[in-house]
Order: C-alpha cells, then structure tokens, then sequence
C-alpha cells in the first residue's frame, strides 16, 4: 500500500461528497448527535474533544488537511463521541454516511484510507501513553513538536498554531495548567518557541526536537 493509493481514497470521497468552508471556532460536530456524515479537512485545522457524561472536555488531538473524521461513529452506527472544533478557518469535504459506508464495502482505495487512519490513531494514543513516562516539560514540548509538524502553518520565522489554548496543552499532556505554564516558560528561554494568545509558534523546529531527544528527563 502507498500514499498514491491514500490519495485515490481521498479523491473516491471528494466526487461523493460536497466540499464547504468553516470558521476558525465553529463546532463541526457535537458529541450525542447522530453519526450520519464523514469529514474530510481539506485546509486548516481542527481539535477533537471528548466529552465526559459529567460535563467535563478533554483534548483528544488535532487533525489537519487530508485526515478523516467521524468516520468511527458513521461505520459503528454510534452516536457522537466528541466534539469537533475548528481551530482555523478553512475547508472540508462532507460526506454523507450512508454514501461514505457504500465507498467502504467497494472501494479498496477508501478501505485503506479508513485503516490508515485508524492505525495512525491507534499511533498517536500509543505516543500519548509513552509521553507519561516523562516529565511535563518533555511532554509539552514533545506534542507542541507533533503538532507544529502535522498542522503547523511555515512561515519565515518558524511553524504557527493557532487556536489552541494553554488549557488545551494541559489536557493534552495530562498535567496542571499552572506546571504547562512553566515548562513554556523554560521553552521560551531556550529559545524554541514563542507565544501568544492562541498562538503558538516554534520558532527552531530542529533544536526543539534535539532538546525533547535529549538526556532522558523521566517523571520520578
């Protein structure tokens, strides 16, 4: 299976879907509707957040263009599991359920394209588990890093995300606001990134890779 093959995939849901615009804090999806559509961003970025039955919301990750979603809740026929939250504006394709389902049952490019996905996020949870062993300053750093990287906007002075919180980095990472809040601190002296409001910009990619990869800082 290659990229080309992904990409075929992709192009099966565009001809079946319709492609629509959507604004940097628009709710996508909301967790307990019915799963009746797939999303496929297109350009921008988007968060997913669990919802807890007791009100409280948990990160859950960020996907940007080319990445699925919703697609567990359509092939599971299950209800919203989390909310889906437009981090920037930009762009998707929706697919409807029952069109995107017929793709899977026929179109092999489709079903490899859904494992690829779901085998990235089963990646990205085992990521999420590893990370626990360390620090909270290597865990800040080590998903800013992966973030950056996956839905980062280049520009001349570095990768720029927008939208997500300091709150949103706490959930994350699995760790107090007030201990997220100095580990930036420390990253801001050394150097590697800056911030701002809803903004986060890792302004040396390379060295902040170095730094996370570097003496083991594991959590007593």
């Amino acid at each position: 299976m290659t990229d080309q093959l992904v990409e075929v995939g992709r192009d099966a849901l565009r001809a079946a879907g319709r492609a629509a615009p959507f604004d940097a804090g628009a709710r996508l999806i909301r967790a307990g509707e019915v799963s009746d559509e797939v999303l496929l961003v297109e350009a921008g970025a988007i968060k997913v957040v669990l919802a807890g039955a007791d009100g409280t919301e948990t990160l859950a990750g960020v996907c940007g263009p080319g990445e699925l979603v919703g697609e567990s809740g359509v092939i599971g026929r299950r209800p919203r599991s989390a909310h889906v939250i437009a981090l920037t504006a930009g762009r998707a394709t929706h697919i409807a359920g029952s069109a995107f389902q017929r793709l899977v049952d026929a179109n092999a490019a489709v079903r490899h394209l859904v494992d690829k996905t779901l085998d990235d996020r089963r990646q990205v949870a085992d990521d999420r588990q590893l990370r626990q062993a360390h620090d909270v300053l290597t865990r800040v750093g080590t998903v800013l890093l992966a973030w950056a990287r996956s839905v980062g906007t280049p520009t001349t002075s570095g990768l720029l995300v927008h939208g997500l919180s300091q709150r949103d980095i706490a959930q994350a990472v699995t760790a107090s606001e007030k201990s997220v809040e100095a580990a930036l601190g420390t990253l801001r002296a050394a150097g590697v990134l800056t911030t701002r409001r809803l903004a986060i910009r890792i302004t040396r990619p390379e060295e902040l890779a170095r730094l996370m990869s570097g003496p083991d800082r594991r959590s007593p």
